[in-house]
This record gives structure tokens, C-alpha cells and sequence, in this order.
């Protein structure tokens, strides 16, 4: 089973994460801090020097995590304004191989933006399916990511791509997702990984993966507890009845046909809209949901938590490593 940490913000900024490297810059995203940073390519690199380090794989391998995902972005070439991180995901790829840690490369951008987030590169924008050619050139990255890191011990596979959002037609969707699986399988073997598109119900998933023919795949959910607004202003017991009447059942099913691995997940809660009661218990109530959706996600192929370090005081619950100092999470996995 996988048991994962996302390294995100890395190779794909989003300033809420570190938000003293977008001093300065009005702009949430990476497209915005390359285009209004006259000093973006030194920022970057020293960023991807020091934002995570080999000292921070070693930590991982030694409290039992197995597996990374690491987002990448569409321009990891250094296509114009963007720079080049090619080096560095070497580097990360090494760092991963001396460890015996595994990578998941996700494809977190596309051009003319999947989502209209700023993880997706450029906030407010979404053309990626509008343009065939949009999609063509995600397919011709993906096979670029491949060629370039998959001679590593450490590449267990490729995400084709995170987050194509919600309204997005599932056909387009899923032509794209086989087009780009003939197209990597022309390379390697190794494991796949879809998203589902924010319809991981959608009845259209058990034809598609099981008549298709694909070999050596996975599906992909992220699943948090601060978006939705009934969740937001609902009680703690509306939290716990979700993963357990919900989301247990929904990975049971569609494991029935597909691994399922929840790429993304947190403890981030809007603690300060819950209706709450009289024994309100703030840090009780975050390790009851860490070992809950630990206990729910296991149901599955596994998990990425989402994220490994966030660079700022108002989301401890998305810093990994700041749960496990504060003892939310376990020291051992």
C-alpha cells in the first residue's frame, strides 16, 4: 500500500503556500510571479534548492513513508517566461533512488490552465480543452517527463493530469486520458494514475477502465473536509459520518474495478465556522480525523497527504511534518 506525502509547491508554486517568496507580487500563481518578478529565475532556483531537501527524504524513509508524489508543471522545460526545473526534479529523482523511496510524477498544469487555480499555473484561466492543440501538447509533455525520469529505480509512474475540473466534458476528458496512455505505454510499462475529474461517481469511470484494455493503472480522488459549504458551517459529526458513510463505501466499489489512491487529502477544517459544542476540543478533534481518514484511505491502493511543508502559521493542518512535532499524527507510518 502506498503510504505518501505530495512535495507540493516545489515545482509548482502557489503562493498561499509560501507566501514571503510572493512578496511583492500580485499574482497567486507561478505564471504571475515569472512574468512580474524581473528576478524570478534566481528566485526559483534558490526556492527549489531549499524549499525541500535531501534531509527531508531521509526523514520521510525513516518514519515509514514509502511513496512521494511530486507536482510538476507543463513548462518543466523552461518553455518562455517559465524557467527550467529539469535538474532539480533529477536531483529529486536521485535523492529518491540512493532512499528506495518511490515517485509519482503528477502533471499538476496544462497548457491554457486544466482548472483555473492557481495550481494549475495561472488562476482564472481554463482553455485547456478548448484547443485540441492544447491537449496534443499535454500528451507530447507527458512523454517528455517519461523519457526524461523514468530511467530512475525511484519513477513508479506518472499522473497524467491533477484536477480537470468539474465542468469540463468527461469525453474530452477521456479521450485525453487514452491518448495519453498509448502514448507513455510506447515508453514504459510503469503505473498510470487519472483523475477523476471531481466525479468519482460518475458512471461513466467502470466502462472506461474496463473495456479499454489498460494495464497497470490507478485512479485518483482528492478528498478534503474545507470546500464544501455544508460541511463548513456543519458539526464535527457531519466530518466523521462522510468518511465513514461515504467515502469508506465509495472506495470500496470502485475498487472493485480500479485501484484507488486518494492523491490528495488534509486536516485542514474551518475550525472557526464549525457549529460547535459545549466540549469543543480543537486538537482532539484534528487527531480523530487524521486516524480516521488514515483507517478510511488504507480501504484503498493508498494515499498522498497534501502537503509535506506549508510556510505559514494559519495552515499547520496541511504541514505534514508540523502534525507529526505537534503529535496529530503518528511518528511512524
Amino acid at each position: 500500500m502506498i503510504k505518501g506525502v505530495n512535495l507540493g509547491g516545489w515545482f509548482v508554486l502557489e503562493s498561499w503556500m509560501k507566501p514571503s517568496l510572493f512578496t511583492g507580487i500580485k499574482s497567486k500563481d507561478e505564471t504571475g510571479f515569472v512574468t512580474l518578478n524581473p528576478k524570478a529565475k534566481k528566485d526559483l532556483e534558490k526556492h527549489w534548492c531549499t524549499f525541500i531537501t535531501k534531509e527531508d527524504f531521509v526523514y520521510l524513509k525513516r518514519i515509514g513513508i514509502n511513496s512521494v508524489r511530486i507536482p510538476i508543471p507543463w513548462w518543466f522545460e523552461g518553455e518562455e517566461p517559465y524557467v527550467s526545473s529539469t535538474p532539480f526534479i533529477h536531483q529529486a529523482m536521485k535523492w529518491a533512488s540512493e532512499l528506495a523511496l518511490d515517485v509519482l510524477l503528477d502533471l499538476h498544469t496544462a497548457p491554457g490552465c486544466q482548472n483555473g487555480f492557481d495550481n494549475g499555473g495561472i488562476e482564472g484561466v481554463m482553455t485547456w480543452h478548448l484547443f485540441d492543440r492544447n491537449i496534443e501538447l499535454t500528451v507530447d509533455k507527458l512523454e517528455k517527463m517519461v523519457i526524461e525520469f523514468q530511467g530512475y529505480p525511484s519513477f513508479m509512474g506518472i499522473e497524467v493530469l491533477n484536477e480537470p475540473f468539474t465542468s469540463i466534458d468527461m469525453n474530452i476528458i477521456q479521450d485525453f486520458y487514452q491518448r495519453a496512455y498509448e502514448r507513455i505505454r510506447k515508453h514504459t510499462d510503469k503505473l498510470i494514475v487519472f483523475h477523476d475529474a471531481f466525479r468519482p461517481l460518475d458512471p461513466t469511470w467502470e466502462p472506461f477502465f474496463t473495456k479499454s484494455g489498460m494495464k497497470n493503472i490507478a485512479f485518483d480522488l482528492h478528498l478534503y473536509h474545507c470546500f464544501d459549504p455544508k460541511l463548513i458551517t456543519g458539526t464535527f459529526e457531519d466530518h466523521l459520518k462522510l468518511i465513514l458513510d461515504e467515502r469508506i463505501p465509495m472506495i470500496e466499489k470502485l475498487s472493485q474495478f480500479i485501484r484507488v489512491i486518494v492523491g490528495e487529502w488534509s486536516l485542514g477544517i474551518n475550525f472557526d465556522k464549525m457549529t460547535k459544542t459545549a466540549h469543543f476540543d480543537e486538537k482532539l478533534y484534528t487527531k480523530i480525523l487524521a486516524d480516521l481518514q488514515l483507517y478510511a484511505y488504507a480501504h484503498g491502493f493508498g494515499y498522498y497527504f497534501w502537503s509535506y511543508k506549508i510556510e505559514r502559521e494559519s495552515h499547520r493542518n496541511w504541514d505534514f511534518r508540523r502534525l507529526i512535532q505537534e503529535g496529530i499524527f503518528p511518528d511512524k507510518f
